[in-house]
Protein backbone atom coordinates (compact mmCIF):
# COMPACT_ATOMS: atom_id res chain seq x y z
CA UNK A 1 0.00 0.00 0.00
CA UNK A 2 1.23 3.46 -0.91
CA UNK A 3 1.35 6.44 1.43
CA UNK A 4 -1.39 9.05 1.11
CA UNK A 5 -0.48 12.61 0.12
CA UNK A 6 -1.97 14.42 3.09
CA UNK A 7 -0.95 18.04 2.52
CA UNK A 8 0.92 20.04 -0.10
CA UNK A 9 3.59 22.05 1.74
CA UNK A 10 5.16 23.86 -1.20
CA UNK A 11 3.48 27.21 -0.49
CA UNK A 12 3.45 27.02 3.31
CA UNK A 13 5.56 29.39 5.42
CA UNK A 14 8.03 27.86 7.89
CA UNK A 15 5.69 28.71 10.78
CA UNK A 16 2.69 27.11 9.02
CA UNK A 17 4.76 24.04 8.14
CA UNK A 18 5.90 23.54 11.75
CA UNK A 19 2.33 23.99 13.01
CA UNK A 20 0.86 21.50 10.52
CA UNK A 21 3.48 18.86 11.36
CA UNK A 22 2.42 19.01 15.00
CA UNK A 23 -1.32 18.99 14.30
CA UNK A 24 -1.51 16.16 11.77
CA UNK A 25 0.17 13.31 13.65
CA UNK A 26 3.44 11.75 14.77
CA UNK A 27 6.45 12.50 12.56
CA UNK A 28 9.82 10.84 12.19
CA UNK A 29 11.61 13.30 14.46
CA UNK A 30 9.12 12.55 17.27
CA UNK A 31 9.78 8.81 17.51
CA UNK A 32 13.06 8.84 19.46
CA UNK A 33 11.56 11.26 22.01
CA UNK A 34 8.53 9.01 22.50
CA UNK A 35 10.69 5.93 23.16
CA UNK A 36 13.17 7.89 25.31
CA UNK A 37 16.34 7.85 23.17
CA UNK A 38 16.40 11.52 22.11
CA UNK A 39 18.87 13.61 24.15
CA UNK A 40 17.25 16.89 23.02
CA UNK A 41 13.51 16.25 23.35
CA UNK A 42 11.24 14.36 25.78
CA UNK A 43 7.95 12.47 25.37
CA UNK A 44 6.22 15.14 27.46
CA UNK A 45 7.38 17.80 25.01
CA UNK A 46 5.99 15.79 22.06
CA UNK A 47 2.70 15.41 23.95
CA UNK A 48 2.54 19.18 24.51
CA UNK A 49 3.25 19.72 20.79
CA UNK A 50 0.40 17.43 19.74
CA UNK A 51 -2.16 18.68 22.27
CA UNK A 52 -1.59 22.39 21.75
CA UNK A 53 0.32 22.96 24.98
CA UNK A 54 2.66 25.87 25.53
CA UNK A 55 5.94 24.57 24.17
CA UNK A 56 8.64 26.32 22.18
CA UNK A 57 8.44 25.16 18.54
CA UNK A 58 10.39 28.08 17.15
CA UNK A 59 12.62 27.82 14.13
CA UNK A 60 16.10 27.61 15.66
CA UNK A 61 19.54 28.05 14.08
CA UNK A 62 20.17 24.33 13.67
CA UNK A 63 16.86 23.90 11.82
CA UNK A 64 17.54 26.98 9.66
CA UNK A 65 21.00 25.87 8.53
CA UNK A 66 19.78 22.31 8.09
CA UNK A 67 17.25 23.56 5.54
CA UNK A 68 19.68 25.99 3.90
CA UNK A 69 22.28 23.24 3.36
CA UNK A 70 19.81 20.45 2.57
CA UNK A 71 20.09 20.99 -1.20
CA UNK A 72 23.89 20.85 -1.01
CA UNK A 73 23.79 17.59 0.95
CA UNK A 74 21.25 16.09 -1.49
CA UNK A 75 23.33 17.17 -4.50
CA UNK A 76 26.52 15.74 -3.02
CA UNK A 77 24.76 12.44 -2.32
CA UNK A 78 23.47 12.23 -5.90
CA UNK A 79 26.95 13.05 -7.26
CA UNK A 80 28.76 10.43 -5.14
CA UNK A 81 26.10 7.78 -5.69
CA UNK A 82 26.27 8.39 -9.45
CA UNK A 83 30.06 7.95 -9.39
CA UNK A 84 29.72 4.77 -7.38
CA UNK A 85 27.12 3.21 -9.71
CA UNK A 86 28.62 4.76 -12.87
CA UNK A 87 25.17 5.98 -13.87
CA UNK A 88 23.16 9.12 -13.12
CA UNK A 89 21.26 9.15 -9.84
CA UNK A 90 18.53 11.76 -9.31
CA UNK A 91 16.74 12.81 -6.13
CA UNK A 92 13.47 14.73 -6.14
CA UNK A 93 11.66 16.85 -3.60
CA UNK A 94 8.54 15.35 -2.06
CA UNK A 95 6.36 18.43 -1.62
CA UNK A 96 3.74 16.70 0.49
CA UNK A 97 3.34 15.56 4.06
CA UNK A 98 2.65 11.84 3.64
CA UNK A 99 0.35 9.66 5.72
CA UNK A 100 0.53 5.95 6.51
CA UNK A 101 -2.23 4.13 4.55
CA UNK A 102 -3.43 2.25 7.64
CA UNK A 103 -2.18 4.13 10.73
CA UNK A 104 -3.39 7.67 10.01
CA UNK A 105 -1.53 9.19 12.99
CA UNK A 106 1.81 8.32 11.32
CA UNK A 107 3.03 11.07 9.00
CA UNK A 108 6.26 11.65 7.09
CA UNK A 109 7.91 14.80 5.79
CA UNK A 110 10.81 13.26 3.90
CA UNK A 111 13.68 15.28 2.45
CA UNK A 112 13.94 13.56 -0.96
CA UNK A 113 12.87 10.45 -2.83
CA UNK A 114 15.41 8.63 -4.99
CA UNK A 115 14.26 8.37 -8.61
CA UNK A 116 14.06 4.83 -9.97
CA UNK A 117 14.43 3.22 -6.54
CA UNK A 118 12.05 2.30 -3.76
CA UNK A 119 14.11 4.56 -1.54
CA UNK A 120 14.18 7.91 0.25
CA UNK A 121 17.00 10.26 1.23
CA UNK A 122 17.31 11.91 4.62
CA UNK A 123 19.78 14.84 4.76
CA UNK A 124 21.58 15.96 7.93
CA UNK A 125 23.93 18.81 8.79
CA UNK A 126 25.67 18.53 12.14
CA UNK A 127 28.74 19.00 14.29
CA UNK A 128 30.30 15.97 15.96
CA UNK A 129 32.60 16.68 18.89
CA UNK A 130 31.78 13.37 20.58
CA UNK A 131 32.42 11.04 17.62
CA UNK A 132 28.84 9.83 17.31
CA UNK A 133 29.28 9.55 13.53
CA UNK A 134 31.82 7.32 11.80
CA UNK A 135 31.93 5.23 8.63
CA UNK A 136 29.64 2.56 10.10
CA UNK A 137 27.70 4.20 12.93
CA UNK A 138 25.38 7.15 13.52
CA UNK A 139 23.08 8.25 16.42
CA UNK A 140 20.28 5.78 17.19
CA UNK A 141 17.56 8.42 16.96
CA UNK A 142 18.13 8.73 13.20
CA UNK A 143 17.64 5.00 12.70
CA UNK A 144 14.21 5.34 14.35
CA UNK A 145 13.39 8.40 12.25
CA UNK A 146 14.31 6.68 9.00
CA UNK A 147 12.47 3.43 9.83
CA UNK A 148 9.38 5.52 10.66
CA UNK A 149 9.62 7.08 7.19
CA UNK A 150 10.01 3.66 5.60
CA UNK A 151 6.90 2.50 7.48
CA UNK A 152 4.86 5.44 6.14
CA UNK A 153 6.14 5.39 2.56
CA UNK A 154 6.41 1.63 2.11
CA UNK A 155 9.87 2.05 0.58
CA UNK A 156 12.46 -0.73 0.81
CA UNK A 157 15.45 1.35 1.87
CA UNK A 158 16.70 4.76 2.87
CA UNK A 159 19.92 6.70 2.47
CA UNK A 160 21.09 8.91 5.32
CA UNK A 161 23.50 11.60 4.11
CA UNK A 162 25.37 13.81 6.56
CA UNK A 163 27.65 16.83 6.32
CA UNK A 164 29.76 17.07 9.50
CA UNK A 165 30.75 20.72 9.58
CA UNK A 166 33.49 20.73 12.22
CA UNK A 167 35.24 17.77 10.55
CA UNK A 168 34.65 18.98 6.99
CA UNK A 169 33.42 15.51 6.18
CA UNK A 170 30.58 14.10 4.07
CA UNK A 171 29.29 10.55 4.37
CA UNK A 172 26.17 8.57 3.53
CA UNK A 173 24.72 5.35 4.91
CA UNK A 174 22.44 2.77 3.32
CA UNK A 175 19.65 1.64 5.65
CA UNK A 176 17.51 -1.37 4.76
CA UNK A 177 13.89 -1.66 5.83
CA UNK A 178 13.63 -3.48 9.19
CA UNK A 179 10.13 -4.94 9.66
CA UNK A 180 10.75 -6.00 13.26
CA UNK A 181 11.87 -2.52 14.27
CA UNK A 182 9.00 -0.95 12.31
CA UNK A 183 6.48 -3.11 14.21
CA UNK A 184 7.96 -1.90 17.52
CA UNK A 185 7.84 1.72 16.35
CA UNK A 186 4.19 1.39 15.33
CA UNK A 187 3.32 -0.25 18.66
CA UNK A 188 4.95 2.59 20.65
CA UNK A 189 3.45 5.33 18.49
CA UNK A 190 -0.02 3.76 18.62
CA UNK A 191 0.11 3.66 22.43
CA UNK A 192 1.32 7.26 22.59
CA UNK A 193 -1.29 8.56 20.14
CA UNK A 194 -4.40 6.79 21.45
CA UNK A 195 -3.61 6.59 25.17
CA UNK A 196 -1.94 9.96 25.61
CA UNK A 197 -2.68 12.41 22.76
CA UNK A 198 -6.28 11.34 22.06
CA UNK A 199 -7.11 10.88 25.75
CA UNK A 200 -5.27 14.11 26.67
CA UNK A 201 -3.28 12.23 29.31
CA UNK A 202 0.37 13.28 29.62
CA UNK A 203 3.06 10.59 29.63
CA UNK A 204 5.08 10.02 32.78
CA UNK A 205 6.92 13.19 33.78
CA UNK A 206 10.71 13.24 33.59
CA UNK A 207 13.49 15.71 34.25
CA UNK A 208 12.92 17.76 31.09
CA UNK A 209 12.03 21.44 31.00
CA UNK A 210 8.78 20.45 29.28
CA UNK A 211 7.77 18.34 32.31
CA UNK A 212 8.54 21.25 34.65
CA UNK A 213 6.41 23.58 32.52
CA UNK A 214 3.57 21.07 32.45
CA UNK A 215 3.52 20.65 36.24
CA UNK A 216 3.70 24.42 36.74
CA UNK A 217 0.73 24.90 34.40
CA UNK A 218 -1.39 22.07 35.89
CA UNK A 219 -0.73 22.89 39.56
CA UNK A 220 0.08 26.62 39.77
CA UNK A 221 -0.92 27.11 43.42
CA UNK A 222 -0.92 24.98 46.58
CA UNK A 223 -4.06 24.57 48.68
CA UNK A 224 -2.92 25.53 52.18
CA UNK A 225 -3.10 22.77 54.77
CA UNK A 226 -4.01 20.14 52.14
CA UNK A 227 -1.97 16.95 52.64
CA UNK A 228 -1.23 13.84 50.57
CA UNK A 229 -0.23 10.54 52.15
CA UNK A 230 3.09 9.24 50.83
CA UNK A 231 3.90 5.54 50.50
CA UNK A 232 7.20 3.65 50.75
CA UNK A 233 7.90 4.15 47.01
CA UNK A 234 7.58 7.91 47.47
CA UNK A 235 10.10 7.82 50.32
CA UNK A 236 12.49 5.92 48.05
CA UNK A 237 12.04 8.66 45.46
CA UNK A 238 12.90 11.34 48.02
CA UNK A 239 15.97 9.39 49.10
CA UNK A 240 17.09 9.08 45.49
CA UNK A 241 16.53 12.81 44.96
CA UNK A 242 18.73 13.59 47.99
CA UNK A 243 21.47 11.31 46.68
CA UNK A 244 21.41 13.05 43.30
CA UNK A 245 21.48 16.41 45.06
CA UNK A 246 24.67 15.46 46.92
CA UNK A 247 26.27 14.18 43.71
CA UNK A 248 25.26 17.40 41.95
CA UNK A 249 26.92 19.53 44.66
CA UNK A 250 30.06 17.41 44.53
CA UNK A 251 30.43 17.62 40.77
CA UNK A 252 29.48 21.28 40.64
CA UNK A 253 32.53 21.93 42.83
CA UNK A 254 34.67 19.67 40.60
CA UNK A 255 33.43 21.49 37.49
CA UNK A 256 34.32 24.83 39.08
CA UNK A 257 37.80 23.53 39.87
CA UNK A 258 38.34 22.57 36.21
CA UNK A 259 37.08 25.97 35.07
CA UNK A 260 39.43 27.81 37.43
CA UNK A 261 42.42 25.80 36.17
CA UNK A 262 41.45 26.63 32.58
CA UNK A 263 41.25 30.33 33.49
CA UNK A 264 44.66 30.11 35.16
CA UNK A 265 46.06 28.62 31.96
CA UNK A 266 44.55 31.41 29.84
CA UNK A 267 45.55 34.25 32.22
CA UNK A 268 45.29 37.46 30.08
CA UNK A 269 44.55 35.54 26.86
CA UNK A 270 40.96 35.59 25.54
CA UNK A 271 41.13 32.31 23.57
CA UNK A 272 42.65 28.88 23.88
CA UNK A 273 43.50 26.79 20.79
CA UNK A 274 44.50 23.19 20.16
CA UNK A 275 46.23 22.29 16.88
CA UNK A 276 45.05 25.59 15.41
CA UNK A 277 41.39 25.07 16.39
CA UNK A 278 39.74 27.35 18.94
CA UNK A 279 38.36 25.33 21.85
CA UNK A 280 37.74 27.81 24.69
CA UNK A 281 37.13 31.52 25.33
CA UNK A 282 37.36 33.67 28.44
CA UNK A 283 35.70 36.81 27.12
CA UNK A 284 35.20 40.31 28.47
CA UNK A 285 31.54 40.94 29.25
CA UNK A 286 30.05 44.34 30.13
CA UNK A 287 26.51 44.73 31.46
CA UNK A 288 24.50 47.25 33.45
CA UNK A 289 22.47 46.04 36.42
CA UNK A 290 19.73 47.68 38.42
CA UNK A 291 20.34 48.55 42.09
CA UNK A 292 16.86 47.34 42.97
CA UNK A 293 16.97 47.91 46.74
CA UNK A 294 18.37 51.43 46.37
CA UNK A 295 15.84 52.33 43.64
CA UNK A 296 12.95 51.09 45.80
CA UNK A 297 14.22 53.22 48.69
CA UNK A 298 14.78 56.39 46.62
CA UNK A 299 11.73 56.10 44.30
CA UNK A 300 9.04 53.98 46.01
CA UNK A 301 6.20 55.22 43.74
CA UNK A 302 8.07 54.40 40.52
CA UNK A 303 9.15 51.05 41.92
CA UNK A 304 5.55 50.19 42.73
CA UNK A 305 4.37 51.28 39.28
CA UNK A 306 6.92 49.22 37.31
CA UNK A 307 7.16 46.09 39.48
CA UNK A 308 4.76 43.15 39.54
CA UNK A 309 3.84 40.25 41.81
CA UNK A 310 5.34 36.88 40.83
CA UNK A 311 3.78 33.71 42.23
CA UNK A 312 5.39 30.28 42.04
CA UNK A 313 5.84 27.13 44.08
CA UNK A 314 9.09 25.86 45.60
CA UNK A 315 9.73 22.27 46.63
CA UNK A 316 11.28 21.72 50.07
CA UNK A 317 12.55 18.27 51.05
Amino acid sequence: MQAKKLLNIKKLSIEEWLKKRNELGIGGSDVSAIVGTNPFKSAVEVWLDKTGGEVETVDNNAMYWGRELEDKVAQEFAKRRSEELEEEVKVWHENHILQHPEHEFMIADIDRRVVGESALLECKTTVDFNNYWDDNNFPDMYMLQVQHYLAVTGYDKAYLAVLILNKRKFHYYTIERDEELIDLIIENEKDFWYNHVQENVPPEVDGSRASSKLLKKMYPAAEKEKKVDFCKEDLDLIEKRNEYHEVEKKYKKKRKECENKIKNKLQEAERGVYQGEEIVKWKNISSRRMKTKQFRKDHPELYSEYSYQSNYRRLYV
